[in-house]
């Protein structure tokens, strides 16, 4: 994978890569969407055939680029650390080793479609370490450094999405979607790789914790997720 190979000399090879694509239901919204503007330009059809057929052309080649977008996210586990993000034309994934993220923490979540209502973020703004969509259902929660560290020094137009440290640490809280692979498998990973890679406590705590299943009431994300304070309650910079 090409954007795994720039960071090969800090985190090694690939071990696996966990994809959180878009389910049937949003695909199917988007060409239902495509049918029904392309219809909508056939009520008055350009005076060619060329003209007639261009809009839906045009169409299907904006919504075929957002769904190229929405299908990036990954969470590629790697020998010594992780990558989060889109792997999207023209983005890069955000890099952490396994140092830089705090033991215990890590937690597999099923039911991840709640993930933001849980942590009181439903209806805000995104943000560049919380990696959930509407139809994420699996993924993996975990405390480590900063979306700006971890984007080894460049600059980009995320920046305004990078949260302030909420961890009770005092850190960052990242989620990072598994799409419909189970959060466990993910989290087996990430342990087996940690253990490889000299950090067996971070390997340990994390089996050990293993997969819970959200209920979305704020009340239990400091309890469900590591290192969340209760929600209400966050660090400052």
């Amino acid at each position: 994978m090409r954007k795994a190979r720039r960071h090969r000399e800090e985190l090694g090879e690939v071990i696996e890569v966990f994809a959180d694509r878009p389910g049937p239901k949003t695909v199917t919204g988007i060409v239902l969407g495509w049918v029904l503007f392309t219809g909508l330009t056939f009520i008055n059809p350009g005076e060619t055939p060329l003209l007639a057929v261009a809009p839906g052309i045009i169409f299907a080649v904006m919504l075929g680029l957002i769904l190229l977008y929405l299908s990036g996210e990954r969470l590629i586990v790697c020998e010594r650390g992780m990558l989060v993000g889109s792997i999207a034309p023209g983005i890069r994934p955000y890099a952490i080793p396994y140092q830089q993220i705090t033991p215990g923490s890590i937690a597999g979540v099923a039911g991840a479609n709640r993930y933001l209502k849980e942590v009181g973020l439903q209806g805000q703004l995104a943000q560049s370490t919380l990696r959930a969509s509407w139809w994420t259902k699996n993924g993996v929660h975990f405390v480590a450094c900063s979306a700006e560290d971890a984007r080894r020094g460049r600059r980009r137009f995320t920046l305004a999405l990078d949260p302030i440290p909420r961890s009770i640490d005092g850190r960052w809280i990242w989620f990072a979607g598994t799409g419909r692979q189970s959060a466990r498998s993910a989290v087996e990973a990430i342990a087996r790789a940690a253990s490889a890679a000299g950090y067996p406590q971070l390997a340990q705590a994390a089996l050990d914790r293993g997969a819970i299943e959200l209920t979305g009431n704020p009340e239990d994300a400091h309890r469900q997720l590591p290192g969340h304070p209760p929600v209400g309650r966050v660090g400052t910079r």
